[in-house]
């Protein structure tokens, strides 16, 4: 075989390896880079919109329903104005991480990097998020809320995320990564009538801390509980164990300091 096609193959092998090794998530060592997507951490609080990171870096916009599913379709941050304002007068723009890493994982069988690009998801629990624009088109804030939509999929390869009867824990998560202190910032709320513990535990805890450094006022809320009617076995069976048959959630909110929650100003117009 001549020199000069012994040359052109070899260059042709090269650049074959340097195109898979970045499709399998190999990252070039001079580089020192590894694969990233934009999240909810990437927003700005009061910035405007146009401010925020590019709408084509996400994907799923559409009115937002206050860790509800999601409503009305949006084609980015511009169509804040399209979603009805909530209690404290903000627009929630329900938005959904991008998924190319998670597809490309799922097509080359790859079980880890699946779990770490699956959905949208932070600290390994699935959350919706949303973004919470005022009037002018200032983000006021973000809101993060527990998914369990993801426990009904059927994929082939199962991310390993955490399931519904976990997601109170999240609660904890973004308390620790803002230095909550429990006894001071945190509120245990008694059961409502007909609410009770599963098992042995009842979670319903609220927590509240001001950062003035940064601007930002900081929600956290959890609960672990049945609802009334609920119950962990059938009541016509008792032998038989139901599923499902409990509350498990968490959110965080971060509010710009003097932005109002919704149970603020829900309060507020009763008086």
């Amino acid at each position: 075989m001549k020199p000069d096609r012994l040359k052109l193959q070899a260059m042709m092998a090269q650049r074959a390896t340097a195109v898979l090794c970045a499709f399998l998530f190999c990252s070039a060592p001079a580089a020192g880079e590894s694969p990233a997507r934009a999240t909810v951490w990437d927003l700005k609080i009061d910035r405007p919109f146009d401010a925020q990171p590019a709408s084509d870096a996400f994907r799923g916009f559409a009115c937002g329903s206050n860790g509800g599913p999601p409503h009305q379709r949006l084609r980015g941050w511009r169509d804040f104005r399209r979603c009805r304002t909530e209690p404290n007068g903000l627009h929630e723009v329900y938005f959904e991480y991008d998924d190319e890493y998670e597809y490309i994982a799922r097509a080359k069988d790859l079980p880890l990097e699946v779990s770490r690009w699956a959905g949208t998801s932070e600290a390994g629990f699935p959350v919706m998020v949303s973004a919470l624009f005022d009037d002018a088109g200032t983000l006021k804030g973000v809101r993060i809320v527990t998914d369990s939509r993801p426990d009904h999929r059927n994929d082939i390869i199962e991310a390993d995320l955490k399931k519904r009867p976990q997601a109170y824990l999240f609660g904890a998560i973004m308390a620790a990564r803002y230095d909550f202190n429990v006894g001071r910032d945190c509120t245990s709320l008694a059961a409502a009538e007909g609410e009770s513990a599963v098992g042995s535990l009842l979670v319903k805890q609220s927590c509240e801390l001001t950062d003035p450094t940064r601007g930002i006022k900081i929600l956290v809320q959890a609960n672990y509980f049945r609802k009334p009617g609920q119950s962990g076995v059938n009541p016509q069976l008792p032998s038989q164990l139901t599923e499902g048959q409990f509350e498990s959630s968490a959110r965080l909110e971060i509010l710009a300091t003097g932005t109002r929650t919704n149970s603020q100003a829900a309060s507020e117009s009763d008086r």
